[in-house]
Parts: structure tokens; sequence; C-alpha cells
């Protein structure tokens, strides 16, 4: 069952990476055009926002399930001890919780603000509102999975 999400979490953050791929090739285009012809492209900014919401939120899932978001470790020496050992579960629930929260917020906010456009491009806001909320309820599930492995006791031959 776990393989089958990693795959389905490797599609999104692929589809991340097409979408960054369109935004560079936008960005190039519009650089061209704008110093060599003096004809930028309109509505760059506009795109260039949308694009960030779809290439963030798409691929965090996928970079938290493989452990790729940045962490400091400055207390782990005296946070590695035995009577400690469920504060990383602790602390997973609670960013699931968080991202559960965004999720549901993200929803309603989207709902509620349907019949929203964007000023030059003229596109609907909720396809890109709705991949924040989707993508910030695939972080909790990845934080809540990752919070219960927390919680199970390691067997000898795992790394500790």
């Amino acid at each position: 069952m776990l393989d089958l999400f990693d795959r389905f979490l490797r599609v999104l953050a692929l589809a991340a990476g097409v979408v960054l791929l369109i935004l560079m090739l936008f960005t190039v285009t519009d650089v061209f055009l704008r110093y060599l012809f003096n004809a930028p492209l309109r509505s760059v900014f506009e795109f260039t926002e949308f694009c960030m919401a779809v290439i963030v939120f798409l691929a965090m899932a996928y970079t938290g399930w493989t452990g790729g978001h940045i962490a400091v470790d400055v207390f782990e020496k005296w946070l590695d001890r035995p009577s400690l050992r469920f504060l990383p579960a602790l602390f997973a629930f609670i960013g699931a919780g968080l991202f559960g929260l965004i999720a549901v917020r993200a929803t309603m906010e989207t709902l509620a603000t349907m019949g929203q456009f964007s000023n030059m491009l003229r596109w609907p806001h909720y396809p890109f509102r709705f991949t924040v909320a989707f993508g910030s309820a695939m972080l909790a599930i990845v934080l809540v999975i990752q919070g219960v492995q927390a919680l199970r006791p390691k067997s000898s031959g795992e790394k500790a």
C-alpha cells in the first residue's frame, strides 16, 4: 500500500517538475522577447504566481516523504534518549494537524471565492487554490504515516 502511495507522490512531484520546466521556458522566452525585440510577454507575473503554487504544493508531500526538507539537528544529542523517542512522532502529528488545517481552510476559502479570476490572464483562481489544499492534505497524510512509523519500536537490525 505504501508503495502505491510512494508512486502517487512521485507522479505529483513529476507534475510539479513539468510545470517548473514550462515556467522556465516561459521566462526565458519573456526575457528573450523583452531584450531583443522590446516586446515582453503580457502577464508573466501572474503566470509565475500560478505556476509557483502548483510547483510548491505538488512537490511538498514527496519532499517530506523522502526526507528532503531542511532539518536542523542542533538538539539531537540531547533528544536522542529512549525517554524522548516520542518527540519525532509528536512533531510529525503536530505538523500533520497544521497542514490538515491548512488544507481545510484552503478548501473553504476556495469554495467561498469560486468566481474570482486573475486580472491579466482571466484564469480562475480555484484550480490553483485547490492545488494548495490538495498538496497540504497530502503532506498531512505523509506526516501522519511518519508519526506512526516513529512510534513503532526499532528492531535490532534497524538504525536508531
